[in-house]
C-alpha cells in the first residue's frame, strides 16, 4: 500500500501562535505509527508545518496514496479535517482516510464527517497496524469491528469498536521511523537549540490537574521507556540536542539515576531538554545536579501562577514555595528555565502586574504567559462549558480568552500583550555572565541556532505585543459565529 502520513500546520496563515517560532518538534506520532507497519508498504511523511500549502495537493496527485492518515491536537483540528477533505476531493472514494490524536480521541463527535473514514481512539500504533493489514489484504473498509480503538463509518452510521488496551510496555514498541523525516530532521528546534531529535520516554501523568487532559487520554496510567531504551534512542540519533516529549519527565528518580548511569557509561555527549514539575526539582537536588552534568540544559515547567489559592483551584498539587525554590536552584545550576504562567480572564490590572513581577523575581529564562481556558476534553471544560463564548477549535490556542473577561476585552488584551516586554528582565537576569560562564560548551553549541531564533523571536514579539492582534483574530469567530464548532473547516489549505 501507498500510505501518506500528514502533520497539519497548527493554524491558518496569518494567525498568531507559538509553534514554529519558539519550538518545532518532530511529528513523533507519525514516526511511531509508521514504524509499526513494516517495509512492505510505501510510506511517506509530509510535515505541513514546513511546507507551502500547495505541496499537499501536489503530493496527493503524484504519490496517489491509498491511505492518508493525519494526527491533530485541538488548534489544528480544522486543518487536519481540511487535509482529509483535500485527499478525498483529489483521489475520490478509493482513498481511505484516517484521523488520530488527542483531539479526535477526546472529542470524536467533532470529526464525524463524510471525508473521514475512521478515527483512531487512544494510542495509535497497534490500531493503525491492524487497520493497514486489514485494508492491504483486501478487507472490507466498512467491516472493521474486529479492530479495537476505532470509530469508523458504515454507510451513514458511525460505529465505535472496543477500547484499545494500553497495557503494552513502551520498550516493546519499535523505535520510531525517523528515517522517513528525511530533510525535515534538520528543521526541528527549541529556541536556539537547532537540529533537535524528539523522543517520548513515557506516556500518561500521575497528576490530575483540572485544566489538562493528558491523564484522561491515558486513563490515569503512566508507562515508561526504560533507561536503556532512552539511551539507545539518544545514541542512535545524530542530532546534538534532544527534546524529551514526556508531559512530566521528572518522575521515578531511580529511572533517572539509571539513565545517568547509561549516559556516563556510553559517553553520550548531547544536550537535552525536558518538561517536569518544580516539586521534583526541589525534592531531588543532587539528582538534578547529576542530570545537568549528563547534559540537561533546560526544564520546561508549568508554574501556572504566583498565587497559592489559584494553584489549589487548578488541582496542581504544588506550591508557590516550590516554584520559587526550583527556579532559584535551576538558575544556580545554569539550567535554563522555560516557565508557563496563566493570565486568567478575571484578572484586573494589578493581577497582571503581580504575575509579571513574580516572573521577574524567579528569573525565568524563557517565560511564556498564556491565557487560562477550559480546554476540550478536560474536567474544566465540562464544568465551564456554559461559560464559553465559542467552541471553535482555533480559539483554544492559549492565546485568546474563550470565556468572558472581567475587564473590557480591549483592555484585557492591552494588559496581556505587555507580558513580553514586562518579563524581559527575567531573561536578562537569568542569563547572567555567571550563568553563561559555567557552561561554555553548551553556549557554543547553541550559537548555530541563535541568530535564526533571534529573528523568529523578534517577529513573534512584534505580533504578540500588539493588543489588536488578538482582537483581529477573534473578531469574526467570537462576534459573528458564537458557539460554532465548524466555523472554518474549509481553510486556505483546501482553497490552494
Amino acid at each position: 500500500m501507498r500510505i501518506l502520513l500528514v502533520q497539519p500546520a497548527p493554524f491558518e496563515g496569518g494567525r498568531i501562535g507559538l509553534e514554529n517560532v519558539l519550538w518545532l518538534s518532530e511529528p513523533a506520532a507519525l514516526t511511531a505509527v509508521a514504524a509499526m507497519i513494516g517495509d512492505e508498504h510505501e510510506v511517506r511523511i509530509l510535515d505541513m508545518r514546513l511546507e507551502e500549502a500547495d505541496q499537499l495537493p501536489r503530493v496527493l496527485a503524484t504519490f496517489r496514496p491509498e491511505l492518508v492518515g493525519v494526527t491533530c491536537m485541538t488548534t489544528d483540528a480544522y486543518q487536519a479535517q481540511a487535509i482529509l477533505h483535500c485527499a478525498r476531493s483529489t483521489l475520490g472514494g478509493g482513498v481511505f482516510t484516517v484521523l488520530g490524536g488527542h483531539h479526535p480521541t477526546l472529542c470524536p463527535e467533532e470529526h464525524d464527517l463524510p471525508e473521514i473514514d475512521a478515527i483512531v481512539l487512544g494510542e495509535g500504533e497497534d490500531t493503525f497496524r491492524e487497520l493497514v493489514l486489514h485494508l492491504s489484504e483486501g478487507g472490507d473498509r466498512e467491516r472493521l469491528d474486529h479492530i479495537d480503538g476505532l470509530a469508523f463509518r458504515r454507510g451513514q452510521e458511525r460505529v465505535t469498536t472496543a477500547k484499545r488496551s494500553q497495557a503494552r510496555q513502551l520498550d516493546e514498541f519499535p523505535a520510531p521511523a525517523r528515517h522517513l523525516l528525511g530533510d525535515y530532521r534538520s528543521e526541528y528546534f527549541f529556541a536556539s537549540a537547532a537540529g533537535m531529535v524528539s523522543i517520548q520516554t513515557s506516556r500518561g501523568c500521575a497528576f490530575d490537574c483540572n485544566f489538562c487532559a493528558i491523564w484522561e487520554f491515558y486513563e490515569r496510567k503512566v508507562r515508561f521507556l526504560s533507561a536503556k531504551g532512552i539511551a539507545d534512542r539518544m545514541e542512535e540519533s545524530e542530532e546534538k540536542f534532544v527534546f524529551f516529549l514526556d508531559d512530566n519527565f521528572l518522575t521515578r528518580p531511580q529511572r533517572l539515576v539509571e539513565l545517568c548511569d547509561e549516559i556516563e557509561r556510553r559517553k553520550i555527549k548531547k544536550y537535552w531538554l525536558i518538561q517536569g514539575r518544580t516539586d521534583f526539582v526541589v525534592e531531588n537536588p543532587e539528582l538534578v545536579r547529576r542530570m545537568r552534568d549528563c547534559g540537561l540544559m533546560m526544564v520546561l515547567s508549568g508554574y501556572e501562577t504566583n498565587d497559592e489559592g489559584t494553584l489549589d483551584a487548578l488541582r496542581k498539587d504544588n506550591t508557590r514555595a516550590n516554584n520559587l525554590a526550583a527556579a532559584a536552584m535551576l538558575n544556580d545550576l545554569s539550567i535554563m528555565t522555560t516557565g508557563i504562567f496563566m493570565a486568567h480572564p478575571d484578572f484586573e490590572p494589578e493581577d497582571f502586574d503581580a504575575l509579571y513581577a513574580a516572573i521577574n523575581e524567579m528569573k525565568i529564562t524563557i517565560p511564556l504567559v498564556v491565557i487560562h481556558m477550559p480546554l476540550p476534553g478536560t474536567q474544566s471544560y465540562r464544568e465551564n462549558r456554559d461559560q464559553l463564548l465559542t467552541e471553535d477549535a482555533r480559539m483554544f490556542d492559549l492565546l485568546h480568552a474563550v470565556t468572558p473577561t472581567r475587564l473590557p476585552r480591549a483592555e484585557f488584551y492591552q494588559h496581556y500583550a505587555r507580558w513580553n516586554d514586562a518579563t524581559m528582565s527575567a531573561t536578562d537576569r537569568s542569563l547572567s555572565w555567571r550563568f553563561l560562564a559555567r557552561r561554555p560548551r553548551m553556549i557554543l553549541a547553541l550559537r548555530r541556532g541563535l541568530k535564526t531564533f533571534a529573528k523568529r523571536r523578534d517577529i513573534l514579539r512584534a505580533t504578540l505585543r500588539d493588543p489588536e492582534t488578538y482582537l483581529r483574530d477573534e473578531e469574526q469567530i467570537l462576534h459573528d459565529r458564537p458557539l460554532s464548532r465548524s466555523s472554518s473547516r474549509q481553510t486556505d489549505l483546501v482553497a490552494s
